[in-house]
């Protein structure tokens, strides 16, 4: 539809981003009519999660619109790393819910709700907002904005109703979209395959919704009912506002989170060699480093810590551990490092603590885990398997104001000698 380029303010000092339109677009009367109209629409939606339109106007045949630069990235950017931790992936769908909301509210759809469109901010507030309403509709029964029957909306998240220029379109096509955005941000991959047009359409109007515990085992079961209900063909079988999922989205962490005294704000999946994905962890804390050390606990004395929760909980507390180092102490981190773990994975972690050590001393390295949330997926008696997701916090030498990264990984625990020992670790990738 254009192309967007950082530009600064003529008259005040700040940088814009500034909207350009491809010039066929301009050719057409009722085009250009329809973004002014469009436009002027936006720019009088002031909500803290929605991009600002600053102003717009006509440059020869060009049209364009200057917006609120956003510096940071977009959900569409982080998935190319693989899934998002479900604390932040829910709290990115709950923020854009309040744009959304806001935006029904005052008549206007957006039509276009995808991972590209949702910017986060990377300064202190981590501000999430949702971009271009450019192609938004007035929810106006009296004026028509898409007359020229244009499906405006990416494939990938288009509302089956968006697909027939015929048909109504309300609030609930947003909701659609959004439950959309929402599955891709847990598993890793949008809800239906397919790169042509013609699959992506028959995906939506034709195939079963997709379930995301399918999709990615380790995520609860809670958000099948949440993703079916966002995205059931039938507009009338969805939420009834992009708020309502949310919350519900919100209930099911509400109900299966454990181990991280606050919530995750996302976490990437690893994609590295046999010896990085074994001790991601390390590797992480190495590359940056964060003050505290947590010590690891282990409970055998009562049925929950035989249980896969007890695993669970132990997983987290273990990934606590690995993810927190002082340069100042190694000594009482490869202790409790190496008392949790077990078989491989204690072997490989014992031939890399030398490494660690030097290059923590030489880089005066701290991290800490700053959260931990963790999730079963596949159990037996002896084993379990439990899905990490963490946030980090760390300075060094380079990096001497504290910054944070996030991880995922697969650690495989078991029941050894009356409690719960870190065997294996992995990185997570969407399964397929």
């Amino acid at each position: 539809m254009g192309e967007v380029y950082l530009a600064r303010d003529r008259d005040l000092p700040r940088f814009t981003a500034l909207k350009v339109l491809n010039p066929a677009i301009g050719d057409s009367e009722g085009a250009r009519r329809r973004f002014l109209l469009e436009a002027d629409t936006v720019a009088r939606l002031s909500h803290p999660n929605i991009v600002t339109v600053y102003a717009r106007g006509q440059e020869g045949d060009r049209l364009w619109m200057a917006m609120q630069y956003v510096e940071g990235t977009d959900v569409a950017a982080v998935l190319q790393n693989g899934p998002i931790h479900p604390e932040h992936a829910v709290t990115i769908v709950g923020e854009a819910a309040k744009a959304l909301d806001f935006a029904h509210r005052a008549g206007v759809l957006h039509r276009d709700v995808k991972p590209a469109n949702i910017l986060l901010a990377q300064d202190a507030s981590q501000q999430v907002l949702l971009a271009d309403f450019g192609i938004a509709k007035l929810m106006d029964h009296t004026s028509n904005l898409t007359h020229t029957g244009e499906v405006h909306a990416s494939f990938r998240y288009a509302a089956p109703e968006q697909l027939d220029s015929t048909v109504a379109v309300d609030q609930r096509a947003d909701v659609y979209a959004l439950g959309c955005t929402l599955f891709h941000m847990l598993t890793g991959v949008p809800p239906f395959p397919g790169t042509a047009p013609s699959q992506l359409i028959h995906g939506h109007l034709n195939l079963p919704v997709p379930q995301p515990s399918r999709q990615s085992g380790w995520l609860p079961t809670g958000f099948d009912a949440v993703i079916a209900r966002a995205m059931a063909k039938n507009p009338h079988d969805r939420f009834g506002s992009c708020g309502e999922l949310a919350t519900a989205a919100r209930h099911v962490l509400h109900g299966s989170t454990s181990g991280g005294s606050t919530p995750t704000p996302n976490a990437k999946s690893g994609k590295g060699s046999t010896v990085a994905a074994v001790t991601a962890a390390l590797a992480l804390a190495i590359a940056g480093g964060a003050a505290g050390f947590v010590w690891y606990h282990n409970k055998s004395e009562n049925e929950h810590a035989r249980s896969a929760d007890g695993a669970r909980d132990q997983a987290c507390a273990f990934s606590r551990v690995m993810l927190s180092l002082d340069y100042n102490d190694f000594q009482s981190y490869r202790k409790a490092v190496l008392d949790g773990s077990t078989g491989e994975l204690k072997d490989k972690l014992t031939s890399q603590m030398e490494t660690f050590e030097k290059t923590s001393a030489q880089n005066h390295s701290r991290t800490r885990a700053t959260d931990v949330q963790c999730f079963t997926k596949n159990t037996d008696p002896d084993q379990v398997d439990v899905a990490v997701f963490t946030n980090q916090s760390y300075t060094n030498d380079l990096t001497p104001v504290p910054a944070s990264q996030q991880s995922s990984m697969m650690l495989t625990m078991q029941f050894v000698d009356g409690r719960w020992l870190a065997a294996k670790s992995a990185a997570m990738t969407p399964e397929k």
